[in-house]
């Protein structure tokens, strides 16, 4: 699942890239529109960066190619014309040189923009401070989440990209485990403090991770429903939370309800 980790790793794969000019290909008619290859034609790579779960490649006129993968994008780096996972004819965008390749699959945004344009970007200019950051700052993130709804649970906070830009589902999970957390808690009813430890250990914990090179996610909880936790052995839960639905997983005897009345089930 792509996370602000997998989109870092995604851009230093790529940083080859940068001071050439590559081939651009958009092999799906619905990209013709966006007319990337004529309109960045001999143009270098200035720069290439992961901000939280987006990926902008920067050319020398100051144009910027914009993606964000969602659920179900990806981007694979290699040599040019080796096999792929999924058919070169399906790809949204192929950067190539002579020696380097890389190719988008999926993902609901691509786009090409302007300075201007991404200054004024919806998504880009609300990001909150990136977990990946060396200077990563709880303490302004925590002001960020008060501004939230009260009602907003600390599982709601770990995935607003306006309060910390780059977690995800699967950290979401994590970090709430580590912090012995129940995900249905309202930020609201943790002091400062608390919240912020929380922030701070799922921006520790994606460094930690981008820094040891892993290609595996060294997961607790994730993706392990119906499994004994590793801490009590009691099996662990998952069930969709938030507006958007997305599963949350959690050990029901490490990360004990601050209420009675639960509105968990199995």
């Amino acid at each position: 699942m792509p996370e602000g980790d997998t989109l870092d790793f995604a851009a230093r794969r790529m940083q080859p890239l940068v001071g050439r000019v590559p081939t651009i290909e958009t092999p799906l008619a619905r990209h013709a529109p966006l007319q990337l290859a004529r309109r960045l034609a001999g143009q270098e790579i200035s720069a290439i960066e992961a901000r939280g779960k987006h990926l902008l490649i920067r050319f020398a006129s100051g144009l910027t190619i914009h993606s964000h993968l969602r659920m179900s994008g990806r981007w694979e780096t290699g040599a040019p014309g080796r096999a792929t996972r999924r058919p070169r004819s399906t790809a949204w965008l192929i950067l190539g040189t002579d020696d380097l390749e890389a190719i988008l699959f999926n993902g609901p945004v691509l786009e090409l923009l302007t300075p201007a344009q991404v200054g004024l970007h919806p998504n880009l200019r609300r990001l909150g401070p990136d977990v990946l950051d060396g200077d990563f700052d709880e303490v302004a993130a925590v002001t960020l989440a008060r501004r939230g709804p009260p009602e907003q649970t600390v599982a709601d906070v770990l995935l607003d990209q306006r309060v910390l830009a780059g977690v995800g589902n699967v950290w979401k999970s994590e970090a709430l485990f580590d912090r012995r957390l129940d995900p249905w808690t309202r930020a609201a009813d943790l002091d400062d403090a608390t919240l912020g430890a929380l922030l701070a250990r799922a921006a520790a914990m994606m460094r930690a991770h981008v820094a040891s090179g892993a290609a595996r996610r060294p997961v607790k909880v994730y993706g392990r429903a119906n499994r004994p936790c590793p801490s009590c052995g009691v099996r662990i839960r998952a069930q969709a939370q938030g507006d958007e639905g997305r599963r949350t997983y959690w050990c029901p005897r490490c990360q004990p309800s601050r209420e009675d009345a639960s509105p968990k089930n199995d």
